[in-house]
């Protein structure tokens, strides 16, 4: 019968060897971290959308919309919700640092399910989740552009159905806002009410 030495390795070659591994799986952890999708789908919504703060007061955001002579956008998001990172990160975030948009509208998001206060476009007190139920908002994101007096302009931006058309749909949702919002006296106004299921 054939004896199967094994060769024992000296504790030098060991103390390589667990080097070597050590090294290796220091690599790929900082190639990990390098990359620019690391983490994102982990990432806080709240983080996402850090240029793009959570409403707290819609009069006012209403009145800063007015001197600039713009309109307001919502968007509305959910927690947990992948679509929603994908527009606030790659879309809304990027647009709120770029003067061509922040000089004409201002930017503010809505969690649906959030139970967080607000005040709505008549300074009136309410929830978030009131708030999105009250305009109709039954799924996330949604992008719907208000006037000056909180009346809806034009038709919401509902869902992410493409990236790659989704930039140009939602520059025609705020074109079409800002052209209805300088004409607002001959548009149908719907001022919304926290006290009904109505905007």
């Amino acid at each position: 019968m054939r004896a199967i030495i094994r060769a024992q390795k000296s504790p030098r070659e060991t103390l390589c060897n667990s080097m070597k591994r050590h090294l290796i799986a220091l690599w790929l952890a900082i190639l990990a971290c390098a990359s620019p999708s690391a983490g994102a789908a982990t990432q806080p919504l709240a983080e996402l959308a850090a240029g793009v703060p959570t409403a707290d007061d819609l009069q006012a955001d209403a009145q800063a919309a007015a001197e600039l002579g713009g309109a307001v956008l919502l968007v509305f998001v959910s927690d947990r919700c992948g679509y929603c990172e994908i527009v606030l990160n790659e879309f809304l975030i990027p647009m709120s640092r770029n003067t061509d948009y922040s000089e004409r509208i201002i930017m503010r998001r809505i969690v649906t399910n959030s139970d967080r206060s607000l005040r709505n476009f008549r300074g009136e007190p309410l929830t978030h989740r009131r708030f999105a139920q009250g305009v109709g908002v039954r799924m996330t994101p949604v992008v719907q552009m208000f006037g000056t007096k909180g009346q809806l302009l034009g038709k919401p931006l509902v869902g992410l159905s493409t990236i790659d058309y989704y930039g140009h749909y939602l520059d025609q949702t705020i074109d079409r806002a800002l052209a209805l919002g300088r004409t607002s006296s001959s548009a149908q106004e719907k001022v919304l009410s926290p006290t009904s299921a109505r905007p």
